[in-house]
Order: C-alpha cells, then sequence, then structure tokens
C-alpha cells in the first residue's frame, strides 16, 4: 500500500486521470485538467488499547520486556488495521470503512472466475504490480481447483494464483469477499504522527503493575476503487 505519514488534519488526495489531460498544438494554451480532478479524503482515527503489566515481570529483564511489549503492540496495531482494512465493514463511525464494503464479488468456483476478476482490473487501465491476498479458507480451495480440463496443475501453486503472487491472512476473511486481486499502491494509508505510547505509573501502583496506553491515528482508502477485483470461495 502506499503509506503517507507525519500528517496533519484531514488530507485530500488528488485522482488524476486520462480525462485531466488534452493534446494541443505546439504552442496553444494548455487547458485546465482541474475540473475533472477527483479526489480521496483521509480522516484520522484513533486507534487504542491499555494494558497492565506486573512490576515483578519488568524487573526480571527491563530492556529484554520492554522490547517484547513493544513488538507485541507493534503486531497488535498492525493486524487490527489490516482486519480493519479488508473487511466489509462500516457500522463503525470510529473506524476507517472496509474496502470490501459495498462491493460486488465474483463467486469463484472455477478458473474461469479468477481470469475474469484479474480481466476486469486490466480493463480499467490499471499499470501497476497486481497482487492477491486470500483468506487460508479460500487458499486451501485455491490450491485444490484444477485449471480445467485433463490439466493437473493447480490454480494456486507455490505462493502464486497462476503465476501472480498470492499473500495469506486471516483479515482477508469477510463476509463479502475472501479473495482480493488488485494493484495495492492504489491503497492509501495515512498515519498521523507515530505509535503514541504512554507510560502510567499511578493508576495500577497499588497493584504492582504499570499500565501501558497505546494510541495511534490511521485512515485507510481506496484511491482508484476500478484497481481492485473481489472474489468469493
Amino acid at each position: 500500500a502506499k503509506f503517507i505519514t507525519g500528517l496533519v488534519g484531514n488530507v485530500q488526495i488528488p485522482v488524476m486521470s486520462a480525462g485531466n489531460v488534452t493534446w494541443e498544438g505546439e504552442t496553444a494554451s494548455a487547458k485546465d485538467g482541474a475540473g475533472a480532478f477527483t479526489n480521496v479524503q483521509l480522516t484520522p482515527h484513533r486507534l487504542t488499547a491499555y494494558v497492565d503489566i506486573s512490576k515483578q515481570f519488568l524487573a526480571q529483564d527491563g530492556l529484554g520486556a520492554e522490547n517484547m511489549l513493544r513488538q507485541d503492540i507493534i503486531n497488535a496495531i498492525n493486524s487490527k488495521l489490516e482486519e480493519t482494512i479488508l473487511q466489509d465493514d462500516n457500522t463503525n463511525a470510529n473506524a476507517p470503512v472496509g474496502m470490501a464494503y459495498n462491493q460486488t464479488a465474483t463467486a469463484i468456483s472455477g478458473f474461469s472466475d479468477i481470469t475474469a476478476m484479474e480481466a476486469g482490473v486490466e480493463n480499467a487501465n490499471v499499470f501497476g504490480e497486481c497482487k492477491y491476498i486470500v483468506s487460508p479458507t479460500a487458499k486451501a480451495t485455491l490450491r485444490t481447483l484444477n485449471y480445467g480440463g485433463k490439466s493437473t496443475r493447480m490454480v494456486m501453486e507455490g505462493g502464486e494464483i497462476d503465476g501472480t503472487s498470492a499473500l495469506v491472512t486471516t483479515n482477508a476473511q469477510s463476509t463479502t469477499a475472501n479473495v482480493i486481486y488488485g494493484d495495492w499502491n492504489q491503497l492509501a494509508i495515512g498515519q498521523w504522527g507515530s505509535i503514541d505510547l504512554t507510560v502510567d505509573p499511578y493508576t495500577k501502583a497499588a497493584d504492582g503493575q504499570v499500565r501501558l496506553v497505546i494510541n495511534a491515528f490511521f485512515d485507510a482508502k481506496v484511491v482508484r476503487p476500478a484497481a481492485f477485483a473481489f472474489g468469493k470461495i
């Protein structure tokens, strides 16, 4: 995805198409292409949690414990952000809308359905390198789905679907889709500031614990919807 960091306030990402550009004579004035511009707006959404840590645990090995906790926090934030982006939920006003929301997925029952998804993206003149993201359930099915006829080849082999890289995550399993194909550079993820980690030694002091409070601000939007196709197995 296209990560945009260090944001302040709401941000509009301009989207330019071929309609913004015209042919003109050698010395003729260029026409204003701004009128045909569209934009995608990124708005900060707060991702937060707190965790209470035993002081005795921290006393065992301060640096090692801290590094482990920091990595766990980063992993948790990454997983939640990925889950939110790949889902089809729009019910939580405090969270970004999932990219599969309001999308129509192709019912995948054979190899021709896979090629139809790819053709839909290619017909939109998407120029970037495309990849698949699939759920473990979809992966299991695609590894046993052959090309049809007498072919012994499976649709998914060696981490690829018909020669295209396929990444696997449980976060890709939504009601709408569990196979997503597209140019992931057309997904913009914005971050406001860094991950804020506040150490609170007072709230749980009587219990011999330290409270860590995590705050991070993100948003994610598809810049060009035609750059993605959705499938369901």
